[in-house]
């Protein structure tokens, strides 16, 4: 039983003068009385297996509802003479009610209430716990802030001394300690620690992120192994691949993965140096300390230290604007 200080709807707990339990009333068949009382029926039971099976046979449908009320058990076993005992939860709110979304929703924000102080007592900041989802699963390390707008789900962990959010969607990520993620959602993956991801970066499942790594905006790995201390700073397409250490992969890089029917790989080792707008047309493997040109299409491997270029030789054709039509422009 629990005691409410609004007990509507819910069944409530009869008792003697001596504090014996008797029965259970559901709210439709209570009378004026009974409806006064505020301890009520939390649907928690425990009951000699036994007993309860010979009860269930003698519930009888002879109620407001018509139905077969399995409260009606307590009567039954209290009037053939066996002991009921109802103890009382020291924290009602863990036994309300769910029978429809509102009740939901008020069940819902008393878990996240929970899930929030059990955080913050253990060190971590909150800015904003209101505008904070964070699932029962996930453990968070102390000194860790967490901004408004972030969703924790599943089983994450974030280490110490990070800052997740704004705007952050994990699920299932593991995070080491002193990692920046803002803005970015990342679905079953990891960042090592004293990364960044975001903002607007999408980390998409199998995608290992290295240490000291950046990974920045409008960013997407999918199945990627990026290395300690490379950096994709922005609008780049990483899908299967495995990028070494201390690589940087220039702006517009795509690793072109799939070719209609198979999914191929792209390698990129240690100390290499991607150009801007290159795609790197898998599989196909770009060697230790190699440099890629900007504007490049690397369709073959490329050797340790060398430069690839894989594109065509710019022509400018002197005095050719002053031959094409423009609007405005008459012509004689």
């Amino acid at each position: 039983p629990a005691v409410l200080p609004d007990a509507t709807g819910y069944g409530r707990i009869v008792r003697n003068e001596a504090g014996e339990v008797l029965r259970i009333v559901e709210h439709k068949d209570a009378t004026e009385a009974e409806r006064a009382i505020s301890e009520i029926n939390t649907g928690i039971y425990c009951y000699d297996n036994r007993k309860l099976w010979k009860a269930l046979a003698e519930v009888k449908n002879d109620n407001a509802q018509g139905e077969y009320y399995v409260t009606d058990v307590v009567g039954i076993l209290r009037e053939a003479g066996e002991k009921v005992v109802g103890y009382e939860a020291v924290d009602p709110e863990e036994t309300m009610g769910v029978n429809d979304r509102v009740q939901l929703s008020e069940a819902e924000a008393y878990m996240k209430k929970r899930i929030m102080t059990g955080h913050m007592r253990n060190g971590v900041t909150i800015i904003d716990p209101a505008a904070t989802y964070i699932e029962t699963d996930v453990k968070i390390e102390a000194d860790t802030v967490i901004h408004p707008g972030s969703f924790l789900r599943g089983q994450t962990t974030v280490g110490a001394d990070c800052v997740i959010g704004p705007q952050a969607d994990l699920t299932n990520v593991e995070v080491a300690s002193g990692v920046n993620i803002s803005y970015s959602v990342m679905v079953d993956s990891s960042v090592e620690s004293d990364s960044s991801v975001g903002p607007f970066a999408y980390v998409r499942p199998g995608s290992q992120i290295g240490s000291n790594a950046k990974i920045g905006d409008f960013v997407e790995l999918k199945n990627a192994k990026i290395g300690d201390g490379t950096k994709v700073p922005h609008l780049s397409y990483v899908g299967d691949a495995e990028i070494g250490d201390g690589v940087n992969i220039g702006c517009g890089t795509i690793t072109v993965n799939y070719d209609g029917a198979v999914k191929h790989k792209t390698t990129v080792k240690d100390g290499a140096f991607i150009g801007c707008n290159s795609n790197l047309v898998a599989p196909v493997t770009v060697g230790q300390n190699a440099y890629v040109a900007a504007g490049s299409t690397i369709n073959q491997d490329v050797p340790d230290n060398a430069l690839a270029i894989a594109r065509e030789r710019q022509v400018n054709k002197i005095d050719y604007a002053n031959k094409m039509p423009r609007k405005g422009k008459k012509q004689s």
